[in-house]
């Protein structure tokens, strides 16, 4: 073999998927690995504007090309998260900037010219880095829920006794209508602490099990929504009829749906979006890993709407109690939502860019897994 043809060979037999970008971002060479991981043909690939081929990135693309091509630094990020039209996918990815000799042509000066490209690197990462990954992920979450169920605690106590404190005063000075006026303020304002503590606290009884049909849950919630909504929202429905009853809390899971779907109607409000669409779909999945235990079929819920989008400085952050999206939030729908999901061995996930944002719920078919 030649030498001039060891490095094609190369490239088209190495495991890691290689990219080179021109200037513009535009792409101009990709190996076969590549086309593998990422699920696109080279063809399709040749001459696109890169960050344009994934409909979500955990990485700033843009900003970290152009890092790269300004200061000639090699930038390194483990455990991305990229969607592309066809799948999810976790990989490691490396960008670098690096010159090329371009050989002079006939009409062309006799001395070659650089060309300045950028080089990304992917590696697939294996499913236990992913279940890891997802482990560490529940475990911060947990822990952040935890801090907050103990505040919740101390702050409940107290309220009470100054809740009882209010009653004594205004039985004592039932007489003097301001005093008592105030006392009624002071036990209003206690009752809506203990109600968002409570709320905070989330559900802490176990489900019960029984079967039920989760798309009769999803109509009544849907059918709950469409009365406080305009003809500019429309909530669309693709089910599908195969999926079997599961074993499930009716009223904790009506919460949680409502939760995710309620809130999914709100931000279209607020952020006036005509026409504001979301998209529910059941379907089965398969071969899932769910807080380390591996279901071989699940069933998969798609909340979708078409709104702004999560801001990217809280989108890691969206499952935490008191972090929204909203203006006017709270944020406990959501982990409220996902605790619920978790009590029934499922997990939520959450891809979201500018146009388009959806939540995933998958509950196993049957509570029994493969530990991994």
């Amino acid at each position: 073999m030649r030498l001039k043809d060891l490095a094609p060979s190369l490239l088209s037999n190495i495991s890691t998927g290689i990219m080179a970008l021109n200037r513009d971002f535009d792409i101009v060479f990709s190996n076969p690995a590549c086309e593998q991981i990422l699920g696109i043909s080279a063809a399709k690939m040749k001459s696109s504007f890169f960050p344009d081929i994934f409909s979500y990135s955990s990485i700033d693309f843009r900003k970290l090309l152009t890092a790269a091509a300004e200061e000639k630094e090699v930038f390194s990020i483990s455990n991305a998260v990229l969607v592309t039209a066809h799948e999810k996918i976790f990989c490691d990815v490396a960008i670098s900037g690096f010159s090329l000799d371009i050989a002079p042509g006939k009409k062309a000066p006799a001395l070659p010219r650089q060309e300045s490209l950028l080089l990304c690197e992917f590696k697939k990462v294996s499913r236990e880095r992913v279940m890891e990954h997802e482990r560490q992920q529940e475990s911060q979450q947990n822990a952040a829920r935890d801090l907050v169920r103990s505040l919740a605690h101390e702050i409940k106590n107290p309220l009470g006794g100054l809740r009882g404190a209010a009653q004594l005063i205004q039985k004592e000075y039932s007489h003097d209508s301001s005093l008592y006026e105030y006392c009624n303020i002071i036990m209003e304002q206690a009752d809506r602490l203990k109600n968002l503590v409570d709320r905070l606290l989330g559900p802490q009884k176990a489900v019960p099990a029984e079967y039920g049909n989760i798309h009769c849950i999803i109509e009544k919630v849907r059918k709950l929504l469409l009365l406080d909504v305009s003809k500019d929202i429309c909530i669309e429905r693709d089910y599908d009829p195969s999926l079997p009853e599961i074993k499930m809390d009716a009223a904790k899971m009506e919460q949680a749906l409502l939760n995710i779907i309620g809130n999914a109607v709100a931000i279209l409000k607020e952020n006036h979006v005509n026409p504001g669409l979301i998209s529910i779909q059941t379907r089965a999945d398969y071969c899932v890993s769910i807080r380390g235990r591996y279901f071989p079929t699940v069933m998969k819920i798609t909340i979708t709407d078409n709104g702004p989008g999560i801001p990217p400085d809280i989108a890691d952050t969206i499952f935490y109690p008191m972090v929204s999206r909203r203006a006017g939030g709270t944020g406990l729908g959501l982990p409220i939502a996902q605790s619920i999901i978790a009590q029934h061995h499922g997990k939520i996930e959450c891809q979201s860019f500018s146009g388009q944002t959806q939540f995933i719920i998958y509950l196993p078919l049957s509570p029994e897994g493969n530990a991994k």
